[in-house]
């Protein structure tokens, strides 16, 4: 037993990858059953996979549908494990996490306005999981005996993977989606101005850019750690940068270059600033520069399937330019009147008319352009002529629309009791990172529904839970 626990890691890390080598859903069955069975050998192992496994998801559900809820089903046996052993011992601290219940009582007002409004249980338990699954890592860090020796271990697996996912992202790059990629995935459909982004295992680029800013915040707090392997991390925050830019996500680098100056002006860390403009500096001329060079390189030499190129694809002169042009016309008139038709100024306007008619309690979960109506027909969209699939990109709309005032309300004293906490938890270091984390959320909401982000929410939740742990001190 002692054996199987000291390899707990390397044994939970082959049953994510054995199910993708016999892509059968049988094997990642087996596989999450396994992992299952490392509640009562290794917690803390059990813990660090879900930051491995959930920035992958994507990627591992394509692959294997058999790991779709994985991730779900270790953090509600976790839960349900540390809850029973905690009320044996009576040691659950109920009071510590009273600022909380604003957020389960905007859940509450979304799904019981959802019922009123025609909407049926599947999908509100559908739109509850994705806002509350990663939320309960807040509890179980809260009450999981971590060490500081813990969160360096874990910052150090998490780093090495995210320089596996660069990697992977940086080939999709140079070989224009071909190679390394699920087939569905290699036929997508995706605009110019999509394509010459990076998607990356969470097939997202948004969501890979959240991820990323996350990782050079966290390579910083190991870099200053780790006298012995500072030129490895830092090395990996230039690829990690490189990666970044790669994206062309407007609204991750102007949200996370907000918190990044917030964390620099509240600590007076002159060294993290210097970090992250030799890391981005160096980004750009050794990684980003050199992929589109590489990729145009590719594209010229015919290795694209025809079949995959689109008339009018963006020409390689063009590519050099693409990151200063994404946030130049983000206010041009083509932009705009885009973004009016069928983009986020419609999702606004839209989103404001319907408020006016359900201005209180609003129309309930899984009605207007959350995950659940990914999946689930909302039963307002034929009243208010919206077409199917539609997905809001801001968090403030969906919220509004979906649980009104009270639910507006209830977030907006979740955001304040979330601040309170954290300041008093006088954690130093950790508690800026978390409280900047959050500013980043509070601006990113404006172009992405950050709540039902699961990595993104996976670190926020996970950073809130150490901040409520008194016995680690990461004051450093």
């Amino acid at each position: 037993m002692k054996f199987i626990e000291k390899q707990s890691l390397f044994i939970l890390i082959m049953c994510l990858l054995v199910p993708l080598a016999v892509p059968y859903p049988i094997t990642g069955y087996i596989a999450t059953v396994l992992m299952l069975v490392f509640i009562g050998i290794n917690k803390k192992n059990l813990l660090l996979i879900l930051f491995i496994y959930f920035p992958a998801r994507p990627l591992l559900m394509e692959l294997n549908s058999g790991l779709t809820y994985t991730g779900d089903l270790i953090i509600l046996t976790l839960f349900i494990s540390l809850l029973m052993e905690n009320f044996k011992k009576y040691e659950w601290q109920i009071s510590k996490y009273h600022f909380t219940v604003p957020f389960w009582l905007f859940c509450l007002v979304g799904a019981v306005a959802g019922l009123l409004n025609g909407v049926g249980i599947f999908p509100i338990l559908f739109e509850l999981r994705a806002l509350l699954v990663t939320f309960l890592l807040l509890y179980i860090i809260g009450e999981l005996n971590l060490e500081r020796k813990d969160i360096f271990r874990f910052l150090k697996v998490i780093l090495i993977f995210t320089i596996f996912l660069c990697l992977h992202g940086i080939l999709e790059k140079i070989f224009s989606r071909t190679i390394l990629l699920p087939h569905e995935w290699e036929m997508w459909n995706l605009s110019p101005t999509n394509r010459m982004r990076i998607y990356g295992a969470p097939a997202n680029p948004n969501v890979f850019a959240l991820f990323l800013s996350i990782q050079l915040f966290l390579s910083f707090f190991l870099f200053q750690s780790l006298k012995k392997y500072k030129p490895f991390v830092f090395l990996a925050s230039i690829l990690l940068s490189g990666t970044l830019l790669l994206t062309y996500s407007r609204g991750t680098m102007i949200a996370f270059g907000f918190a990044a100056l917030v964390f620099i002006i509240w600590t007076r860390n002159i060294s993290f600033l210097k970090y992250a403009v030799g890391a981005f500096g160096l980004g750009l001329l050794l990684i980003y520069y050199p992929v589109l060079f590489a990729s145009s390189k590719v594209e010229v030499s015919a290795s694209v399937p025809m079949e995959n190129m689109e008339i009018g694809s963006t020409p390689t002169s063009e590519h050099e330019h693409a990151l200063s042009n994404r946030f130049s016309e983000m206010f041009s008139n083509t932009t705009l009147h885009q973004s009016t038709e069928w983009g986020r100024l419609y999702v606004l306007i839209k989103g404001l008319e319907i408020f006016k008619d359900h201005p209180i309690t609003g129309t309930g979960l899984a009605t207007f352009g959350d995950s659940a109506t990914l999946s689930f027909s909302s039963p307002i969209y034929q009243e208010y002529k919206i077409g199917e699939r539609m997905y809001t990109d801001n968090q403030y709309i969906q919220i509004l629309v979906q649980t009104g005032v009270l639910g507006f309300l209830a977030v907006l004293a979740f955001i304040l009791f979330t601040y309170r906490k954290i300041i008093k938890s006088r954690n130093g270091t950790l508690a800026v990172f978390t409280i900047c984390l959050m500013l980043a959320a509070l601006l990113a909401g404006l172009f992405y529904n950050i709540l039902e982000d699961k990595t993104f929410t996976l670190f926020f939740y996970s950073c809130l839970g150490f901040c409520l742990q008194k016995d680690i001190i990461l004051k450093d």
